[in-house]
């Protein structure tokens, strides 16, 4: 197994259980769990938080976007240890996960209950670029 990751993910942790299987199909849905309605609307809250995220996420990146068309050229190098090391931490929380999303050729990916699990992502890579 450890000679068949790619050398930019040596040193991660791609064991991490991100909620997700790979699948050769779709899930069936024919039969209805039941479904406590607090639950349901305490996800639902969730959902729409993990959205309201996303949306302020990719207003934040057009903003960036726009600052870095303005200029011709980005001429700062990263030097300070600290931020090297930011980045390396965020590398550690995306990678992993990028990597476990496309080891499968499966055409569906089941994920239930993700919304937790992208909203605590989520929390750990603002730390990481907002402190």
């Amino acid at each position: 197994m450890a000679n068949d990751i790619p050398d930019y993910m040596r040193g991660f942790d791609i064991d991490e259980d991100w909620g997700f299987t790979p699948v050769t199909s779709k899930p069936e849905t024919e039969t209805q769990p039941s479904i406590d309605p607090k639950v349901l609307e305490d996800s639902n809250l969730e959902l729409a938080k993990v959205k309201t995220d996303v949306s302020d996420i990719k207003s934040m990146m057009n903003e960036i976007m726009q600052i870095v068309a303005e200029k011709e050229t980005i001429t700062k190098e990263v030097s300070d240890e600290a931020t090297k090391q930011r980045f390396k931490d965020i590398e550690k929380i995306v990678l992993p996960f990028l990597y476990n999303l496309s080891k499968s050729d499966e055409p569906y990916i089941h994920w239930p209950n993700r919304g937790p699990i992208i909203k605590a992502q989520i929390e750990k890579i603002l730390k990481l670029t907002r402190s």
